[in-house]
């Protein structure tokens, strides 16, 4: 389309003592379909899950542009420092896994996966949590800064522990990053419950009463 002047309409079209129209170019605008196509595929065998229930999940959302989505697909993809796993997705996995809490300490995390969301024109991910047992969320935070700090002192500031350091910046440190900590509807019941003769969620309890 040509950035051309549109003439106005001959005078004897228009009513007398009326102004010609306004006219004026518009310039067309071109978009690009950018999205990934929905092509379903098996998950690998690493992350598969047998009789596992989640009360519970925790779930990471960051939206990217398709260069630093780039720099997540290779990390994901490739091999770890130390080459204890084949992919860094498995390391991940594994770090997450043995999150301890409690007395005795146990695990207490399923690393479900790392999701790219198809069909819209950018890169946003997805990263799933599933919590095996009940965990207060400051419990799973301290589980989850003590672990990394155990890693450091492993390690030092090199090797796996730069690595994952690497892919937290890329997820938890943009603007579009956000932490949600979601529980089964059905374990929560009724939404105006008392408990003690108090309401147990008070707000809520005020707007929906």
């Amino acid at each position: 389309m040509t950035n051309q002047t549109i003439a106005p309409p001959p005078v004897r079209l228009l009513r007398l003592g009326h102004a010609t129209p306004d006219a004026r170019s518009v310039l067309a605008e071109v978009r690009t379909d950018a999205s990934l196509p929905f092509d379903p595929s098996a998950a690998p065998g690493y992350l598969l899950i047998v009789n596992s229930s989640f009360g519970a999940l925790v779930t990471w959302h960051v939206d990217l542009s398709w260069s630093d989505a780039q720099q997540v697909q290779l990390w994901l993809t490739g091999a770890p420092a130390g080459g204890a796993f084949p992919s860094r997705e498995e390391a991940l996995g594994d770090f997450f896994e043995t999150l301890v809490t409690g007395a005795p300490p146990a695990p207490f995390i399923e690393y479900v996966g790392t999701y790219l969301s198809t069909g819209i024109s950018h890169a946003s991910y997805t990263l799933l949590l599933g919590m095996r047992v009940p965990v207060l969320r400051d419990e799973y935070q301290t589980s989850f800064i003590n672990a990394l700090n155990a890693l450091l002192s492993v390690g030092g500031p090199a090797g796996w522990y730069a690595e994952l350091i690497e892919f937290l910046r890329l997820f938890l440190n943009q603007p579009s990053s956000r932490e949600e900590f979601l529980t089964l509807a059905s374990n929560l019941g009724d939404l105006a419950q008392t408990v003690g003769g108090a309401p147990r969620f008070p707000l809520i309890q005020t707007l929906i009463t």
